[in-house]
């Protein structure tokens, strides 16, 4: 799976996870669906959907799950721009084709797709039945236009307070869709920061609290504009001791990384310029194998 991205990159890395995952749906689906959805089920297709049109706009996440005695894929397809577009109907009725399509081709059954639109811009995005794109239409046309539901996560109609408290239990789950949320709003999240990551605080001390500490951390390293790295440090070593020491650690490759990526920058804008590779390696402190392997991925 292609990450392109920096949004996409942090939801996949979270919702590749079974646990949270499970917590999304039981919390976000209709009672109706989680009473008949056999959520041990649940298994990632590691095929993305999402067409070269409109991987502009979405990335996916698609696991397969039984449904009574059916199988059913549940598709979370993330909107990364972070506006709502003119016509998600049909964008979104692209996209099962595409399943459909797959279907087809490896002679399986048609499998019955649950589309849920995972959004977190500010604005709220106004849910609208198919037919309702279309004007002067009566009864009889209505008929011949396709029409289906999807579901949808508006993180707008949320508060703080009820990611935190009332809607799921998982803890990486409610740190994800907190830091989603008011990714936006980078002073409030400056400010409240630390009451989310607290709550993973039992977790920090493992493993899996370490990793998902560094997916946060790369997160917000590459979306605050006004945020040092070290200060996003300075919050974790409050909760937790081990967490500080290993995030360190992850805010010193980071900015290690970020040099590297200014010296392979200024190398192609030397590049484009005609300049000689002796010169760019004196410039930038590339050698001259790292630079001649920039100019055969241009």
């Amino acid at each position: 799976m292609e990450i392109t991205n920096p949004h996409d990159k942090f939801f996949k890395e979270s919702f590749t996870n079974k646990e949270i995952v499970t917590d999304f749906i039981k919390g976000s689906f209709p009672k109706e669906l989680v009473d008949n959805l056999d959520l041990s089920s649940l298994d990632l297709d590691n095929n993305s959907y999402i067409d070269e049109e409109l991987k502009e706009y979405y990335s996916d996440l698609v696991y397969n799950c039984n449904y009574r005695y059916l199988n059913i894929k549940i598709s979370i397809i993330f909107e990364h721009k972070s506006f709502v577009p003119d016509y998600p109907f049909l964008q979104l009725l692209k996209y099962i084709i595409k399943i459909w399509d797959f279907n087809i081709k490896q002679k399986e059954n048609l499998i019955p797709v649950i589309p849920l639109i995972f959004y977190h811009g500010k604005e709220k995005w106004e849910y609208k039945k198919i037919t309702r794109y279309f004007t002067g239409i009566d009864n009889n046309l209505e008929k011949y236009i396709p029409d289906f539901d999807y579901l949808l996560m508006d993180l707008s109609k949320y508060e703080n307070e009820d990611i935190k408290e009332r809607i799921y239990k998982n803890e990486f789950l409610k740190i994800s869709l907190l830091i989603f949320k008011n990714i936006y709003d980078e002073e409030k999240l400056k400010k409240n920061l630390e009451n989310f990551l607290i709550l993973g605080k039992l977790y920090y001390e493992e493993e899996k609290g370490l990793k998902f500490l560094e997916s946060v951390i790369r997160y917000l390293y590459i979306n605050l504009e006004n945020t040092r790295v070290e200060d996003i440090v300075h919050i974790i070593e409050k909760i937790s001791e081990t967490g500080g020491k290993e995030t360190m650690t992850i805010a010193m490759k980071l900015k290690e990384e970020g040099r590297v990526e200014a010296k392979v920058e200024d190398a192609l804008n030397l590049i484009k310029e005609g300049v000689s590779i002796d010169i760019i390696s004196r410039c930038t402190g590339l050698s001259k194998t790292e630079i001649e392997r920039i100019m055969k991925k241009r």
